[in-house]
């Protein structure tokens, strides 16, 4: 075993190619293809009042917390980042509002940042291009970085931006009445290493089902994600998990033939797990912690704007080309979603997300949860 290597199952800080102990990285592998797992591909009109059953259509408010827009204190800068162009990853999907938010409303720029947006390519592997440096920032769900950061990748998430882009969803017709029920059953997913099979293999768990494939004890079907909907009601999958809001199957949710199951805003007991969090390099954050902090607090502020501003951020979406579909079907999508981004929600959850999160097979067993919290988390000193 290389020096380099993790002991005691301790996250590595620099791995070699050849280190054993390396485990496969929880990536969204189709999250920036054609067909996104948070690209909104909208399947007929859908009107702008559709209400959603199972918990759909909460957001958070403007926050009047006094703390939440403070600068941060007692952050050490050894080299200043401050005027230097930073490059985020250009957003992909309804769920990305914030961000749009952040760079279109000018908080950003309000905080002094010169950010701009890059696409990322097409199975890019995002947490290796942040952390080498090609991108500052990008935004995912936290539980698809573990790996990564496990292995070494050098980066840190700081303040999830919101709750509820995943779901799991199955037929109206009490084949499939709990997640219990999904033993020995079929769960349609469009990547067996995407978010939505992570996030639903922890309300597995607590069902009492192994979700990993070697154990047989559910069946995980590849399937394009604009065909998710369909092979539900086809009878094809029994379930199926789905990522960043889609609006086809919230239409099934609203005809009646489908229902939801679990997501992670109103149901899941799992919902605590913030989904989508900032992820920033380490050069960047360790070098310039304060205006790390300013860009996470401006991104945080672009969440909170968007809870409030619902079908304006429907409108920006759709005709500044970030999404390619009318505010009309953008909008249900983000009633779909909880904003209310923070920092210490985050913290509070990583070491009991990750805990449980290796009882799911996706971390080796022997890994320890305080020291890859540790490792993944940084204080920018936003305290909310």
């Amino acid at each position: 075993m290389s020096d380099d290597a993790p002991t005691d199952a301790t996250p590595a800080n620099n791995p070699t190619a050849d280190n054993p102990e390396l485990v496969d990285a929880n990536v969204d592998i189709d999250s920036r293809t054609t067909v996104s797992r948070r690209r909104l591909l909208a399947f007929g009109a859908v009107g702008a009042g559709l209400v959603a059953a199972g918990g759909l259509g909460a957001w958070g408010l403007l926050r009047s917390d006094a703390n939440a827009d403070k600068p941060a204190d007692g952050l050490t800068v050894t080299k200043s980042w401050a005027g230097k162009q930073l490059t985020l990853t250009s957003p992909s999907g309804v769920c990305d509002a914030p961000l749009v938010i952040a760079y279109e409303k000018g908080f950003f720029k309000n905080a002094g940042l010169d950010v701009v947006l890059k696409k990322a390519g097409e199975n890019e592997d995002l947490p290796a291009a942040v952390g080498s440096g090609k991108y500052i920032a990008t935004n995912g769900i936290f539980f698809n970085f573990l790996g990564p950061i496990y292995n070494g990748t050098p980066v840190k998430l700081s303040g999830g931006l919101h709750h509820g882009c995943l779901d799991l969803y199955a037929r109206n017709d009490n084949s499939v009445p709990t997640v219990a029920a999904l033993r020995g059953k079929k769960i349609g997913v469009s990547d067996l290493q995407g978010s939505a099979t992570n996030f639903f293999s922890l309300d597995l768990l607590d069902a009492g089902i192994n979700s990993s494939p070697a154990a047989k004890e559910v069946e995980w079907v590849v399937i394009q994600q604009d065909l998710l909907p369909k092979a539900l009601q086809d009878g094809k999958v029994d379930a199926i998990a789905t990522a960043g809001g889609f609006l086809p199957i919230i239409q099934g949710v609203h005809d009646g033939w489908a229902k939801e199951l679990s997501n992670n805003d109103t149901i899941s007991r799992n919902s605590a797990y913030p989904c989508c969090a900032v992820a920033l390099n380490n050069d960047f954050v360790a070098e310039d912690p304060v205006t790390a902090s300013k860009l996470v607090n401006a991104w945080a502020q672009g969440s909170r704007w968007v809870g409030s501003n619902l079908e304006e951020t429907a409108h920006i979406e759709s005709t500044r080309n970030y999404v390619p579909d009318k505010p009309e079907n953008i909008l249900p999508v983000l009633r779909t979603l909880t904003f209310d981004p923070s920092p210490r929600n985050l913290q509070e959850q990583l070491e009991p997300g990750i805990a449980k999160f290796i009882n799911t097979g996706y971390l080796p067993k022997e890994t320890n949860s305080k020291a890859l919290a540790d490792q993944v988390f940084v204080d920018l000193g936003l305290n909310f």
